[in-house]
């Protein structure tokens, strides 16, 4: 037995139509090609689907049985190609993303609201968590975004882009008039420091270890994000990446440039083996988008945010612009 597709739907057009010369028609074959794979499916199944009367078919009642059997299987197949149709044009499933507090506040949720404007029919979930690389080896998500690389052999790291770190002050301290601030004007200023197991505290440490300066560190938070925060309530002063400064809602804090420069890297993770890469693609494109244009100035909304491409950056769009 060796029924195919075809035979099935030219079974189903034969039952809905009533005649071998109209299903022809509406299958978009000959008739004599339409009586052959009638003739095929009755072979195949053994079974006597049709009666000859005066040169018509007369489906029997097995016909008729079979028929509600094949109506319902080809309506699922049918089904199945039109979920694999919105599979290849992201109009179906769901994405996960899990991100720092600086980019999940700013740069992805922007992301996030013109993904969702493009495929109204996805599902999407955004977590900000501080645990990230641990969240995408489970296999909980689909893609992360970091302040820091995280490389483990199961995961895909793509830098996106490079920023400057900030010196932000409270506006009226009295290092907000500088144009720029050096390790030695921070000598015993309360420091709003990040976590004592976080990379880039190690960075900054070093920094004033090299110079022999000493701060009042008093408070460590997780990320930018509660930095500023507290900053803008007077609580310190401290050294941020500046996507946050410039993107979020912190009228009351100053930012200078930090003399010498230090370096955060924002990267994307995906795990090798899971997910819709696909939608994730779709999702970077447009991520890509704004950052690119972060990058060449054409983002008027974030006047004075300087950021900087890594060389081998990939193109802001490729397809659905």
């Amino acid at each position: 037995m060796r029924i195919n597709h075809r035979q099935l739907q030219a079974f189903r057009l034969f039952m809905e139509s009533g005649t071998v010369t109209a299903a022809a028609e509406r299958l978009h074959v000959t008739q004599p090609a339409m009586s052959k794979m009638l003739a095929a499916l009755e072979a195949d199944l053994n079974l006597v689907l049709f009666e000859r009367e005066k040169k018509r078919l007369v489906p029997t009642d097995d016909a008729r049985l079979l028929y509600r059997e094949v109506k319902r299987l080809l309506s699922s197949v049918t089904a199945i190609e039109r979920f694999a149709q919105d599979l290849r044009n992201i109009r179906t499933g769901n994405l996960r993303i899990i991100t720092a507090a600086s980019l999940g506040h700013t740069l992805v949720a922007d992301a996030v609201t013109a993904f969702m404007q493009e495929n109204p029919e996805i599902e999407l979930s955004l977590d900000v968590s501080s645990t990230i690389g641990p969240d995408l080896l489970a296999q909980n998500v689909d893609i992360g975004f970091s302040v820091t690389q995280f490389h483990h052999p199961a995961l895909l790291c793509e830098a996106l882009f490079h920023a400057e770190a900030v010196c932000v002050v409270p506006m009226g301290h009295r290092l907000s008039h500088l144009e720029r601030i050096v390790p030695a004007d921070l000598e015993d200023v309360d420091f709003v420091s990040f976590q004592r197991n976080s990379r880039m505290r190690h960075i900054i440490d070093a920094v004033f270890e090299q110079h022999r300066v000493a701060r009042r560190m008093r408070m460590e938070v997780f990320s930018s994000a509660e930095a500023n925060a507290l900053v803008s309530r007077g609580a310190g002063v401290a050294i941020v990446e500046p996507i946050n400064v410039h993107c979020g809602h912190w009228p009351k804090i100053v930012s200078i440039p930090f003399v010498p420069s230090i370096d955060f890297t924002f990267s994307c993770l995906r795990p090798r083996e899971r997910g819709n890469p696909r939608m994730s693609e779709r999702f970077l494109e447009i991520l890509m988008r704004r950052i690119t244009e972060i990058a060449d100035g054409t983002a008027d909304d974030v006047p004075g945010l300087k950021i900087r491409l890594p060389a081998n950056v990939r193109p802001p769009l490729s397809h659905h612009d």
